[in-house]
């Protein structure tokens, strides 16, 4: 399937969702979540899930990464369109947010995190593949970043579907992700 193609699809099956069903859907992808062996993490890029999109929420996430982790940086994401660009802002309970032309929240703050620091980026898609290979949504800002991460940083990514065979047009610019986490099911890669 074309990117393009999936972006439609997935975008009108998760507006299709309602908010009961979508809370019952994101404390299963939770528990799923747990079942990912995860080494001791310092850092973290998570990101502020757009209601707009109806986009899982990570916060039940990083909340549970915080109990395990004591002391874990999270970091959201902040564009720059001019460059198409991405950093990872520091941010702690009291940070303001406030969205972008894309109607994304974005930290307000300007603390942020080189990306060699980041243990684990929680990366935002509109559905998968098989191989890992995500569609997000077109603009390159996460594939941009991630190729800026070490090696050894782990991408997850929130799912409320199973994957799509392959994404046809992935190409060599795009970052596999090495977990994708469904209400079902976790995906290694």
């Amino acid at each position: 399937m074309l990117k393009k193609e999936a972006r439609k699809i997935f975008r009108e099956k998760r507006k299709s969702i309602s908010t009961s069903e979508k809370m019952k859907l994101d404390d299963l992808l939770l528990i799923e979540f747990q079942k990912v062996p995860t080494p001791f993490l310092a850092n973290i890029l998570s990101f502020y899930p757009a209601e707009a999109n109806n986009e899982p929420d990570t916060f039940n996430i990083t909340r549970y990464l915080h109990f395990k982790n004591p002391g874990l940086q999270v970091a959201y994401p902040k564009t720059d369109l001019s460059n198409h660009s991405m950093q990872a802002i520091i941010c702690d309970e009291e940070e303001i947010f406030k969205e972008n032309s894309f109607s994304i929240p974005e930290p307000v703050g300007c603390e942020s995190l080189h990306p060699e620091e980041i243990d684990m980026v929680l990366v935002p898609l509109l559905t998968f593949d098989k191989k890992g290979f995500r569609v997000g949504y077109g603009k390159g800002f996460y594939d941009r970043f991630l190729q800026q991460c070490k090696d050894d940083c782990i991408k997850i990514g929130l799912s409320y579907f199973g994957p799509i065979d392959v994404v046809d047009d992935a190409d060599e610019f795009d970052v596999p992700l090495d977990f994708c986490i469904t209400p079902q099911k976790v995906y290694v890669f």
